[in-house]
């Protein structure tokens, strides 16, 4: 088994790389949001709660797989010094599936019990064991998506993405009209699966050609589960919702929770377009710690500004959005998506620390984090849920959320001396503003009689005010000045691309 050396890269180029990569992805994830939002207006009239309740349920148990499939032997391989032999892919690969098949076969032999301890119906068994089967539709196209990534050929997944994207809204609207209820989610799903399976692999150059080797599993496989243990323990955290929820509120409670997620996680589609495009970039940028350092600052300032003064704005208006757009059975969910809202945040900021806590060789502290949080959720999740109900999760969430984030802060500060000062850099603006909003939003609320629209109105103007005035204060993020610093980084690209000649390799 010969090993290919990666052609020599410099660090400018792979950041030029990793930029271009960003753009594209980010272009295909505001179209995906456009078809997201048309998604969601459509479907939030067509089904209700329970449905949702039901297919957040159901789908838990089948995306724990997708975790337990993968053990992060792919990222090893992306994270390697040399180029992955054939012997290395093809060994990867057929692990990948023989695990599939495995976890497969066991979500589908536990169904009738899931279904029974939750009081879904009968009718949720084939649920469960369609949406196991779905799992060959991401076990099967992990390596070749990783053949492509690899390389940063970011445009190529971007139009792939794109396209499953739109035949997914396709046909979960197109189902859900016809009454499929809960259904039209899960076959929206597999529909998608299968259409990006295919892209995928038709783009790809990676064929499964080689030998299997024992060896090769032996030497990834120990970085390959410290990568992959974080995810799979965040995952078996988010199931406090559809279980802990599920079992003490219903089925219904958690179709609030999980419809108010999916609309508050925009920032989301954010985080892992970035950390897509950063874990490679940052695995390559570990024999130069200043540049790996200035790197990792700049994407958190201008992530913090651009977070920061979107999503308040959009916390004070959900109360008129909510009902205005997708109708009076929603309302009750109002208050958990703008909670939501504030733990995304945190989230996509924690998300890019913990990639370049893995690409810089840190993955078992990431994984004690992980767990960590998760004993909280699960701990004092369960007894705030009990003693308050729904309106618990929120408040949870974000307080969880900080703590995660300034821990993780903390951990990657230690990765190289250029990274001093990391957590304060990091948490600050999110405390202060997060303070400044909880300011407004008492202030409207103590307005008699007024409505929600003057409400939002007025919240606006006052939290713009107060945004304003903290950025005098000596010490903390200037929010106005990195959206700036945004504008004329994409005014100087624009310009740079016009005054380029034109070739056909441009």
């Amino acid at each position: 088994m010969t090993e290919t050396a990666v052609p020599e890269v410099s660090t400018g180029e792979v950041k030029a790389r990793a930029l271009k990569g960003m753009f594209v992805l980010a272009a295909r994830t505001a179209a995906s949001q456009g078809l997201r939002v048309v998604s969601a207006l459509f479907l939030s009239r067509l089904l209700f709660p329970s449905d949702y309740g039901l297919f957040g349920i159901v789908s838990y148990a089948a995306s724990l797989g997708v975790f337990l499939g993968d053990l992060g032997l792919s990222a090893a391989l992306v994270r390697q010094p040399h180029e992955p032999t054939r012997d290395e892919t093809f060994t990867i690969f057929w692990c990948h599936q023989a695990l599939t098949a495995v976890i497969v076969a066991a979500v589908c032999a536990l169904a009738p019990q899931l279904t029974e301890g939750y009081a879904l119906g009968e009718g949720a068994v084939p649920m469960v064991c369609a949406l196991a089967l779905g799992l060959f539709l991401s076990s099967l196209r992990v390596i070749p998506l990783m053949a492509l990534e690899r390389k940063l050929a970011f445009p190529v997944i971007a139009r792939a993405e794109l396209i499953e994207n739109v035949v997914q809204v396709i046909t979960t609207i197109s189902l859900a009209a016809l009454g499929f209820g809960a259904w039209a989610l899960a076959l929206g799903g597999l529909v998608r699966g299968a259409v990006g399976l295919v892209l995928v692999w038709w783009a790809s150059p990676w064929r499964p050609h080689g030998a299997f080797r024992l060896d090769v599993l032996k030497r990834l496989l120990s970085f390959g589960l410290a990568f992959q243990l974080p995810p799979l323990v965040g995952a078996m955290v988010a199931g406090w919702v559809p279980l802990v929820v599920g079992g003490i509120l219903g089925k219904e409670a958690v179709g609030l929770v999980n419809w108010a997620w999916a609309l508050a996680s925009t920032p989301m589609m954010l985080s892992i377009v970035l950390n897509r495009v950063a874990f490679p970039a940052y695995c390559r940028l570990q024999e130069d710690p200043a540049g790996f350092a200035e790197y990792l600052r700049t994407s958190l300032r201008r992530l913090s500004a651009v977070l920061l003064v979107a999503i308040p704005c959009v916390v004070l208006v959900l109360p008129v959005a909510v009902p205005l757009f997708f109708g009076e059975r929603w309302v009750p969910a109002v208050a958990l998506v703008q909670w939501f809202s504030l733990e995304c945040v945190l989230t996509t900021l924690t998300g890019l620390l913990a990639t370049a806590q893995n690409a810089g060789g840190r993955p078992w502290e990431r994984l004690a984090v992980v767990v960590g949080v998760g004993a909280v959720k699960w701990g004092v999740g369960t007894w705030a849920i009990q003693r308050f109900g729904l309106a618990a999760i929120g408040p949870m969430g974000v307080l969880v959320g900080l703590a995660e984030l300034w821990v993780t802060a903390w951990l990657v500060a230690r990765l190289n001396p250029a990274l001093r000062g990391l957590v304060s850099q990091v948490v600050e603006p999110f405390v202060t503003v997060g303070l400044l909003l909880a300011g407004a939003c008492a202030a409207v609320l103590s307005l008699p009689g007024a409505g929600n629209v003057v409400r939002a109105l007025v919240g606006a103007v006052l939290f713009a005010g107060l945004v304003l005035a903290r950025e005098r204060l000596p010490g903390t993020l200037s929010l106005l000045g990195e959206l700036k610093s945004i504008l004329g980084f994409v005014r100087a690209r624009r310009a740079e691309r016009s005054a380029a000649p034109v070739s056909p390799a441009s």
